[in-house]
């Protein structure tokens, strides 16, 4: 699902996983709030647009996706 919204996105949308275990991920975390994985976020720069925890179906991320594009 991932390399696959990777693909279809590229040069539009950056896709990064964050490792909660290491010192950095654990501090993203903390500074965003997120107690549960998956949490899907997106950015227009430095500014967040959308914050979603819980999407764990394809259609549901495309559509979270798609919205925030729609936005920005």
């Amino acid at each position: 699902m991932w390399a696959d919204l990777e693909q279809e996105y590229a040069g539009r949308i950056e896709f990064v996983q964050v490792d909660r275990e290491s010192e950095d991920g654990r501090e993203f975390a903390r500074r965003h709030n997120i107690f549960y994985q998956p949490v899907f976020i997106i950015y227009e720069g430095d500014t967040l647009v959308r914050q979603d925890a819980g999407v764990s179906r394809e259609a549901d991320l495309r559509a979270f996706v798609a919205s925030a594009l729609e936005e920005g």
